[in-house]
């Protein structure tokens, strides 16, 4: 087992390799390491945690059903991430199952849909009502005539954690009840190659969790749970000229972090 002093170091001997790349806040029962945590970065998909909530809050407050279906169009399709856009015959999918799809395959066709649908807006208030004061959302997922005129979507680690501890603790934003389906939906997680990358079966740890990339960004956040801990990570990274060299340096923050969590 590494202790919380270790495992400090190790992340900011790794973080080091690559300086001004990272951004790291990690939220232990031991302390919480922060390196770069406040830099603003392209969010990515890491948006979509934040339309993952403002969902659910709208949902509990009964503004929105998430049982109610919806009839995709083909001018509401969005390439990139996902599975929606590929498939064929019907697209008949209620709010939750395009949430679900959301965040465990990160479909932007579902993703655009369910902005519009809570009113990205109001994810915008509950990003600054939680004190979220480098998150914005300004574009949809491969909206690219937004991205030409200077439009994009950004966070940072310090404001992910803060969303994180929304799903992971008890606070008067959502119920628990809330808490507990957004839990299951992380956990259904199908993109498990960054910080699960070196999670093995009987290490009893379960990553509850979500991804975000585009050209040079590769970011993972979550929450890491075993018998006795609950750690709020969020991993941010920006710059990369690979793919492949960002995902090494993110594998070696996730072995130092499962050594921890065992």
């Amino acid at each position: 087992m590494m202790q919380f002093k270790q495992l400090n170091l190790s992340l900011q001997e790794i973080t080091s390799k690559v300086p001004g790349i990272f951004s790291i806040n990690m939220n232990t029962p031991d302390g919480r390491i922060n390196i770069n945590g406040g830099k603003m970065r392209k969010a990515a998909s890491l948006a979509k945690l934040f339309i993952l909530v403002e969902a659910f809050r709208q949902s509990q407050d009964g503004k929105l059903s998430l049982e109610k279906q919806i009839h995709i169009e083909k001018e509401h399709l969005a390439y990139g991430a996902g599975v929606i856009t590929y498939l064929t015959g019907s697209r008949v999918f209620t709010y939750r199952n395009l949430i679900e799809l959301m965040i465990i395959v990160s479909d932007n066709t579902a993703a655009n849909l369910m902005m519009d649908v809570v009113d990205r807006h109001n994810v915008n208030k509950l990003a600054k009502q939680i004190g979220c004061t480098k998150t914005v959302i300004n574009r949809k997922f491969m909206d690219v005539t937004a991205q030409q005129v200077g439009k994009e979507n950004y966070t940072s680690a310090n404001d992910v954690i803060k969303l994180l501890q929304l799903i992971s603790k008890r606070n008067n934003i959502l119920t628990d009840h809330s808490r507990t389906q957004i839990m299951n939906i992380l956990s259904d997680q199908q993109l498990n190659h960054k910080l699960p990358s070196n999670i093995q079966e009987n290490h009893h740890i379960t990553f509850y969790h979500k991804t975000g990339e585009l050209p040079g960004v590769e970011h993972d956040a979550g929450i890491v749970v075993n018998k006795q801990k609950l750690v709020e990570v969020a991993v941010l990274s920006e710059g990369w000229v690979e793919a492949g060299t960002a995902q090494s340096y993110i594998s070696e923050i996730s072995k130092v972090l499962i050594q921890y969590m065992k």
